[in-house]
């Protein structure tokens, strides 16, 4: 089962920053739009076999205090 979720990252980390973040956390990341709706901040698509990896990468980004519980978290990462 794969696990997905979109983020938008800020302008400043380049795409391979961005990708090597993401294989750190177990994740793979596709660049959606360079340019997204939240402020122009790239757009990526982040992947990951398992939840807990992407849950991992989602609290790097977000900060651990992103009020969210695993349950939320669940029906924000698209299964596929």
């Amino acid at each position: 089962m794969t696990y997905q979720v979109e983020l938008d990252i800020s302008h400043e980390a380049t795409h391979s920053e961005v990708e090597q973040f993401a294989t750190d956390h177990g994740c793979t990341a596709q660049l959606l739009m360079a340019d997204g709706p939240a402020g122009g901040n790239p757009l990526y698509l982040f992947k990951s076999e398992s939840f807990d990896m992407l849950q991992e990468l989602y609290e790097q980004v977000m900060g651990h205090g992103h009020g969210f519980d695993e349950e939320e978290l669940k029906t924000m990462f698209v299964e596929v």
